[in-house]
């Protein structure tokens, strides 16, 4: 037991002790054993699969290169996922006062665009999502600071918090502990660790801070245990994969450690093979032992060889390689191909290499084609994304109400207080027809199954109020250009009344009629 506490201790650097005082029914005797499981998961993001290296270590050293698979689609997986951040949009609904609503969902808006914004959010999504992919699950916390005027999005790997949920409903979070080193050091004494712990009692969400050593002895504490404004916690959990019921998930390095394994032990013995067969081994038979000493194989070297004189009479010396007949070349290049397979279906990652796409045609539906399986996949990892996010926003906007001052640099004047919904819209990489599917829009605004204004945000990227505004411009430069044509005098070919016609004439009457009609025309 002190062992497998040491070998988290030093692995986390954070004191096993700060972590088993705050469980009580989540992990158990578990904890320790998961803790080491996800250390491995994340040693073998990092630096490859563990593998048995073949042959001798003496005269002879194997290749020992680890190629890091599981790492190159746990980022691919990630990116597909939230290279293209999901859009955010706030929807406030105020009924009979269409012009108070507009104006509510602007700061909301604003409010949650800015806050993403001054947390950088993108590039905090897509590293937490390759934490959730590795360590199983990942938290999120959203911190209120009025002193500061602040408001904090952060994400925390697996191995930094621990968590408990309600009894008769696992969705409902009772109690989270986020730690993690702020000041590393090798003298445990020299070490903080800072520790935020909410909680639930009463019906509100209670806080506290501190930091403690490396020996887990509070060295500081930043907030006294109290009750917050809220009657949730406003922290998640977002769980990779996993039945029901499961608040630990599932680790993509899983399915893929003991291909990854196979696969370096595979290519390294492939590479040994062709270092042997560049080099053979030579041999030499009666020949003096004084002229094959030293022997060197640069190209153009000249040997001046003779034959051992204890030789028998007749014999001439000879010498030679060891050349192998074994021919595996396409036998390890399938095997090999057949592991990369595995290890991409084990995530639904298409192979997308120059090879791969050879003969086919690479349009917008042939790619999502390709990417199907992939793509489905995420649509079922946004199941829980997209609740979490959600509540993100939800926290953000009910939390600047509560704490106005944390909300002062992120929106104008005080934040409404209106009903309002919020959408996650996730996007994917891939390039679109977008030529035909305009056209197919196009006619369907012009059949009035699509309206204008739907049409304007789809493809101009318009909120609400920017499209409705769009429109509205465009009605007043429509009836200004038809108040124009209405008040104009007829007009010839040039411009002016041509000399010589006169009203009422054959050639007046034509050449009026068609001035007319150019006029009406344009």
């Amino acid at each position: 037991m002190a062992e497998n506490v040491d070998i988290v201790a030093n692995a986390l650097r954070v004191p096993f002790s700060l972590i088993s005082m705050e469980l009580e029914g989540l992990y158990g005797s578990q904890l320790l054993a998961e803790m080491q499981e996800i250390i491995g998961y994340y040693r073998v993001y990092e630096r490859g699969a563990d593998f048995k290296t073949e042959g001798s270590k003496g005269d002879y050293i194997p290749s020992d290169l680890h190629f890091k698979q599981a790492s190159t689609l746990v980022n691919k997986e990630a990116r597909f996922l939230f290279s293209r951040s999901p859009d955010l949009w706030v929807d406030v609904s105020m009924n009979g006062d269409d012009e108070a609503a507009k104006e509510a969902n602007t700061i909301l808006q604003n409010l949650v665009d800015r806050v993403m914004e001054k947390n950088h959010f993108k590039s905090k999504l897509l590293k937490a999502a390759k934490d959730c992919f590795i360590g199983k699950r990942v938290a999120y916390f959203v911190n209120f600071n009025e002193e500061k005027q602040t408001i904090k999005v952060d994400f925390i790997p697996s191995l930094e918090f621990v968590y408990e949920t309600d009894e008769d409903d696992t969705d409902t979070i009772t109690k989270i502990v986020a730690f993690y080193t702020v000041v590393d050091n090798q003298t445990k004494a020299d070490q903080r660790i800072y520790k935020k712990k909410y909680w639930m009692e009463n019906g509100y969400c209670h806080i506290e801070e501190a930091i403690y050593d490396g020996h887990g002895t509070l060295v500081e504490e930043i907030t006294p245990a109290r009750a917050t404004k809220f009657t949730y916690i406003p922290a998640g959990v977002i769980v990779n994969d996993g039945l029901t019921g499961d608040l630990l998930g599932e680790s993509e390095i899983a399915s893929l450690e003991s291909f990854e394994g196979w696969f370096s032990r595979l290519s390294n013995a492939d590479m040994d093979a062709e270092r042997q067969g560049m080099n053979p081994v030579r041999w030499a038979r009666d020949m003096n032992p004084e002229s094959t000493k030293n022997l060197s194989i640069a190209a153009g070297s000249f040997w001046d060889l003779q034959t051992d004189q204890n030789s028998a009479d007749g014999v001439t010396g000879e010498v030679g390689v060891l050349e192998t007949s074994m021919n595996y070349t396409s036998a390890i290049t399938s095997t090999l191909n057949r592991i990369k397979s595995s290890m991409y279906d084990s995530i639904d990652m298409p192979d997308v290499s120059p090879e791969a796409l050879k003969g086919v045609v690479s349009s917008g539906k042939t790619l999502k084609a390709i990417y199907w399986g992939l793509i489905v996949r995420c649509d079922e990892k946004m199941l829980a994304w997209r609740p979490a996010i959600e509540n993100i926003m939800r926290i953000i906007i009910e939390g600047s109400k509560l704490y106005p001052g944390s909300a002062v640099r992120y929106v104008q004047g005080p934040v409404p207080d209106v009903e309002f919904d919020v959408r996650v819209e996730n996007q994917y990489p891939l390039p679109e027809d977008e030529t035909e599917e305009k056209t197919i829009d196009l006619a369907e605004v012009a059949g009035q199954t699509m309206s204008r204004k739907a049409y304007m945000k789809k493809w101009r990227n318009l909120n609400d109020e920017e499209a409705d505004a769009e429109l509205e411009q465009i009605a007043r430069e429509r009836e200004l250009l038809e108040d124009s044509f209405s008040t104009a005098p007829p007009t010839g070919q040039f411009g002016q009344q041509d000399e010589g016609q006169e009203d009422g004439g054959d050639e007046g009457d034509e050449g009026g009629e068609e001035g007319g009609d150019t006029g009406e025309e344009t």
